[in-house]
């Protein structure tokens, strides 16, 4: 047995040659699960994209006045991502002062889906509108395909004006998604409006009698169914409408305990749609006098 060595038998080569196919079997096997783990990784995150894009809200801003109350803006909403989702735009408009309060409160807002030939200034409002103030505005929803858009209008039209310059800021954020898997966009727009003007046009014309005046005033400088108030000593005498422009004062409507004779200064403001001031518009005096024991007034 010294010095001699023994051939492998047959099953002994067998065995070899198996776990060989094994071990090879088994690496192609976890090679090929590596490989296709890696790939479908990647296709996910591919899919996940969330975003959203908006536009048009800044054609808002700019100045409110009597002659030129309203403005609209076309706002595109787009879904820049790669699934479908629901979408809200909400808006905000914080405001300080009492003036910028009374302007904010006094703006209407209304929204609604554009369709057919869009939305311009003269588009009429969708049946799917919504109405509120820049206090509480009115919020944008729909849900979006990927790649897909839509236009909202969204018209301003202030309805009363403070005493005071005033303006206020709105915000639309549009947030696509829920939770945390959201995009989102945003921009602003300022609205303004500014201080009454004394347009002036004062003017008084006597009667017979000296017994009343008839006072008039310039009304270029709004619409012509705007209402104004005719003020002695802080008290409303007399309201008149649009192009006419003009009031009587009477001894009725200015007894002595509310001016004494002699010169009376009266101020014409405009009102808005509670009857309120919203500013000066023109100013000038009369005179009050005593005759035959009556009141009577006659032009300064």
């Amino acid at each position: 047995m010294n010095g001699t060595q023994r051939r492998p038998g047959r099953a002994h080569a067998a065995l070899l040659v198996g776990l060989t196919v094994l071990l090879v079997g088994i690496g192609a096997t976890a090679g090929h699960a590596l490989w296709a783990s890696s790939t479908s990784t990647s296709t996910n995150v591919q899919s996940a994209t969330v975003a959203v894009t908006e536009s048009g809200f800044d054609q808002l801003a700019g100045e409110l006045t009597a002659q030129s109350p309203t403005r609209t803006a076309a706002v595109l909403v787009t879904n820049t991502g790669s699934t479908r989702a629901s979408w809200t735009g909400t808006m905000t408009a914080p405001t300080s002062s009492t003036n910028d309060q009374y302007f904010a409160r006094n703006v209407r807002v209304v929204a609604w889906t554009a369709v057919g030939s869009g939305c311009t200034a003269n588009t009429s409002v969708g049946p799917d509108s919504a109405t509120a103030n820049w206090v509480v505005p009115p919020t944008l929803s729909g849900t979006l395909n990927p790649g897909a858009c839509v236009i909202w209008c969204v018209r301003t039209t202030a309805t009363a004006f403070p005493t005071a310059a005033a303006g206020v800021t709105a915000t639309l954020t549009t947030v696509l998604g829920s939770g945390s898997w959201t995009g989102r966009d945003s921009s602003t727009a300022k609205q303004t409006t500014p201080a009454p003007t004394v347009t002036g046009g004062f003017s008084c014309q006597s009667t017979d009698g000296n017994w009343y005046v008839i006072v008039s005033w310039d009304v270029s400088g709004a619409p012509m169914d705007t209402w104004y108030g005719v003020i002695v000593n802080g008290k409303t005498i007399a309201m008149s409408q649009g192009s006419y422009g003009k009031a009587t004062i009477s001894g009725s409507q200015v007894p002595a305990s509310l001016a004494a004779d002699g010169t009376v200064k009266v101020r014409i403001d405009r009102l808005d749609a509670n009857d309120q001031s919203v500013g000066q518009v023109a100013g000038g005096t009369i005179v009050a006098f005593t005759q035959s024991g009556a009141r009577g007034f006659r032009c300064s």
